[in-house]
């Protein structure tokens, strides 16, 4: 993706690519197995590095950092504590490092930043009057509890056959299932977030719980899981769907991790993230970050077009602009003249 210096950012001190955003290649038709194979296995790609590094983490976490899953036949202080300190110790070691590295000690200056515009620091908008502190302070008492939460009741439910009952008694059938609901589990996320953000933007979820987290104008890391506790217990519902699927705690993980950790990349308010000279990985999503701008657009991802297949696609262009904001006049015009 091509890049606009600095001095081509807007009198507001905004920048985008210079491409218009475009689904991701498996949703291509006619098909294009060239393109797909080059996004699914290239380096930076959908598996290389980011999906199979938040396996990896699942697979250590699961490993070492979690207790045996005997002990949590019934629930015991103890080891939901060790399970709370774990995230809790996550969350903030990724939000808050992205946030250091980029905000504090502005290790990219502003180079791929979407907007030059400060986090607002005396505003009623917010705890404390202060974005950063305010998102800390739902991210860390609010968000960590709840994923901690379905992640308890998830171990709890395997413990005891509840979950992941389905018996492939031959182990290859069982290894290709188990990694199959691993590269599915990014598009699970992708079609529940769009249905749940879908529903939080109805007007008594959005005026009483998802207002919270679009006080985000200006996103960073620590945006990505300032919710109510109502769009918490929504948002990491994704889980659920791996009761009814899989057959080993890893992929249930896996898929609260994606949920847990993606929000702090993807809020981040970089298009890419240098991690080491030369080399740029993709970080904030230019798709998302135009939800937050907007508003009426872009629920899902890019992953699965469900933006362009229900009409709610902006593909980051004056044009797309244009188009939305003569929607939005026709539609209130319409209600005006409604009886």
């Amino acid at each position: 993706m091509s890049e606009l210096v600095d001095n081509q950012r807007n009198s507001q001190g905004e920048w985008h690519p210079a491409e218009a955003i475009v689904p991701a290649p498996i949703n291509a038709w006619p098909p294009r197995p060239i393109q797909t194979f080059k996004w699914l296995f290239g380096w930076p790609g959908f598996i290389w590095p980011e999906n199979i590094f938040w396996v990896g983490v699942s697979v250590f976490t699961w490993a070492f950092l979690t207790p045996e899953l005997a002990t949590m036949k019934t629930f015991e202080l103890w080891w939901v504590a060790v399970l709370f300190v774990r995230n809790f110790v996550f969350i903030t070691l990724l939000f808050g490092g992205m946030h250091y590295f980029l905000y504090m000690r502005k290790s990219q200056g502003d180079r791929l930043r979407f907007t030059t515009k400060p986090f607002p620091t005396n505003s009623g908008r917010f705890k404390f009057r202060d974005q950063v502190r305010d998102n800390m302070f739902h991210t860390l008492v609010y968000a960590v509890p709840v994923v901690t939460t379905y992640e308890a009741i998830t171990y709890w439910l395997f413990a005891n056959n509840y979950i992941g009952f389905i018996d492939f008694a031959d182990p290859v059938a069982f290894w290709a299932w188990f990694v199959f609901l691993l590269v599915l589990g990014p598009m699970v996320h992708s079609v529940h977030f769009y249905g749940g953000h879908r529903l939080l933007h109805t007007k008594f979820l959005y005026k009483n719980f998802h207002s919270l987290h679009h006080n985000n104008v200006q996103v960073g890391p620590w945006s990505g899981l300032s919710m109510h506790p109502v769009e918490h217990i929504i948002y990491f519902s994704t889980v659920v769907v791996q009761w009814l699927v899989a057959l080993h705690p890893v992929n249930a993980l896996y898929q609260i991790h994606l949920a847990a950790f993606q929000p702090a990349p993807g809020h981040c308010g970089f298009e890419k993230m240098n991690v080491c000279p030369g080399v740029d990985f993709a970080a904030g999503s230019h798709f998302h970050y135009q939800h937050h701008k907007y508003f009426e657009c872009n629920y899902g991802g890019s992953l699965i077009p469900l933006d362009i297949w229900f009409g709610t696609f902006h593909d980051g262009t004056e044009a797309a602009t244009a188009g939305m904001r003569e929607q939005l006049r026709a539609r209130r015009h319409s209600n005006a003249l409604a009886p």
